[in-house]
C-alpha cells in the first residue's frame, strides 16, 4: 500500500514550496540529481504534487532561486513544518555517496536558519542513526529523551521517516483541565474515562486507539483526524458525551463501538463529520444531536443496532454522500429527525436498513417544508413501503 506523506493534504502552494525546499538538496547539484532523483520523485508522489510541476522545480532552482528560497523560509517558520522537513532532508541525505558533502552542507544551512538547539540537532542525528541501523529500542529512547527535554514531534512524522518504528502509550484515564492540551497520535490504550473541562483540548491525530471507558467533554475542545478507535468497554449509552462545546470535528476517522454503545451525543454547538467510518453501535443511535447544526459528508455507517443518526430540538442538518448499512430502529432505521429546522439528505445510499414500525431509511416526525431527500436510494430495506416518511 502506497504511503502518504504527512503533508499530503496541504494545499497546492504549500506542497510546491515545501518540495522546492527539498529540491535544493536533491536537484541543486549534478551529483545529487544522479543519486537522489528516484527517491526525490517518490517523495513528490507521496505528497501528491502533480507531475506537471516536477520539472518546474528544476526550472525555478535555476532561474528564480532567491524568490523561492525566501518563500521556503517563510513556510518553514513553525516547529512542525521544520521537523518534518528535516526528516525529509535526512532521508534524501541517506541516498548519497558522491554528493554527500554538498547535501550535508545544505542540511547544515537549513538547520542554522531553523536555529535548532543542541537537543534538537542531537535528536535528529540519533533518530537517523537508529533508522539506518534498525535500532527500534534506541529510536524509542531517543524520542523519550527528546520529550523529557521539553520537545514533541508528531508520531506520523517518525513513522514516515522510519516505517518500522512503533511506540505505544498507556493511560489510566485522565482529566484535561483549562489550558491543557492532550494530543494522541500514536498507538494508545486507555483504561478509564477522559474528561475534558472548559478550556481543555483533546486532539486525536492519527492514533490507533483502544479504550475501555468514555470521553466526557464539558465545554472543552475535541477534534479527531485520521484516527482508528475501538471501544472495548463503555459504561454509558455513548462513547462521547459533549456539552458546551462550540465545534466538534471528526475527519478521516474510523470508530468501532463493538456493540458497547453509541458513538456520540452532543447537545450544543456544531458537529462536522467528514470521511469517517462508524461501525457496530448499539444501545443508542450512533449519533444523537440537538445542537445548532450538524454536517455529515462522505461517511459510512454500518451495523448500528439502534439506528444511525438522530436530529432533535432546533438543529439543522446536512447529510451528503453517505452510506447507511444495516441500521435497525423502531422508527427510521438510519435517520430519525424531530427538529424545527431544515434537514437535507442528498446522494445517500441505504442498504439493508430496517424499521420495526415505520420508515426503513428516514423518519421525519412531522411533515414540514425544509425536509428534503434528494437523489437517495434504498436497497433491500424493510419494510419496503414508506422508506422515507413525511416527505412533501
Amino acid at each position: 500500500m502506497e504511503k502518504h506523506h504527512p503533508f499530503w493534504k496541504k494545499n497546492a502552494s504549500f506542497q510546491y514550496t515545501y518540495c522546492f525546499g527539498l529540491g535544493v538538496m536533491s536537484m541543486g547539484h549534478m551529483k545529487s540529481i544522479m543519486e537522489t532523483q528516484d527517491f526525490f520523485e517518490d517523495i513528490l508522489k507521496a505528497i501528491r504534487l502533480p507531475e506537471s510541476q516536477w520539472q518546474q522545480i528544476f526550472f525555478d532552482l535555476n532561474n528564480h532561486f532567491e524568490e523561492w528560497i525566501d518563500k521556503v523560509f517563510a513556510l518553514l517558520r513553525g516547529k512542525e513544518e521544520q521537523y518534518c522537513f528535516t526528516l525529509d532532508l535526512y532521508r534524501i541525505l541517506s541516498h548519497t555517496v558522491w554528493s554527500r558533502e554538498y547535501c550535508s552542507a545544505v542540511l547544515e544551512d537549513y538547520l542554522q536558519v531553523f536555529q535548532f538547539s543542541h537537543a534538537e540537532r542531537a535528536f535528529f542525528q540519533e533518530f537517523d542513526k537508529c533508522m539506518r541501523t534498525q535500532d527500534e529500542q534506541g529510536a524509542i529512547e531517543a524520542v523519550q529523551k527528546f520529550s523529557e527535554e521539553g520537545y514533541s514531534i508528531r508520531y506520523d512524522f517518525l513513522t514516515w521517516f522510519y516505517p518500522q518504528f512503533y511506540m505505544e502509550k498507556r493511560y489510566q484515564g485522565m482529566r484535561i483541565r483549562d489550558g491543557e492540551t492532550v494530543i494522541l497520535d500514536c498507538p494508545t490504550i486507555i483504561r478509564g474515562d477522559i474528561e475534558v473541562d472548559k478550556g481543555g483540548s483533546l486532539l486525536i491525530y492519527g492514533a490507533d486507539m483502544q479504550m475501555d471507558g468514555r470521553v466526557i467533554v464539558r465545554g472543552g475542545r475535541l477534534q479527531a483526524d485520521h484516527g482508528h478507535i475501538e471501544i472495548t468497554e463503555c459504561t454509558s449509552d455513548y462513547w462521547l458525551s459533549i456539552e458546551g462545546a462550540a465545534v466538534v470535528m471528526l475527519t478521516d476517522t474510523s470508530v468501532d463501538c463493538k456493540e458497547k454503545c453509541g458513538l456520540l451525543e452532543q447537545k450544543t454547538g456544531y458537529l462536522l463529520v467528514n470521511d469517517c467510518w462508524v461501525r457496530q453501535t448499539a444501545g443508542a443511535r450512533a449519533i444523537s444531536f440537538e445542537g445548532d447544526a450538524i454536517r455529515i459528508h462522505n461517511t459510512h455507517f454500518s451495523r448500528c443496532m439502534n439506528g444511525m443518526v438522530s436530529i432533535q430540538g432546533g438543529a439543522s442538518a446536512e447529510i451528503v454522500n453517505c452510506e447507511f448499512q444495516e441500521g435497525i430502529a423502531e422508527y427510521g432505521g438510519a435517520v430519525y429527525a424531530d427538529t424545527i429546522h431544515d434537514v437535507l439528505l442528498e446522494h445517500c445510499t441505504f442498504r439493508s436498513c430496517q424499521a420495526k414500525y415505520l420508515a426503513a431509511a428516514v423518519y421525519f416526525k412531522f411533515q414540514k417544508l425544509g425536509q428534503r431527500v434528494e437523489d437517495c436510494q434504498c436497497i433491500d430495506c424493510d419494510p419496503p413501503e414508506n422508506v422515507f416518511f413525511n416527505i412533501l
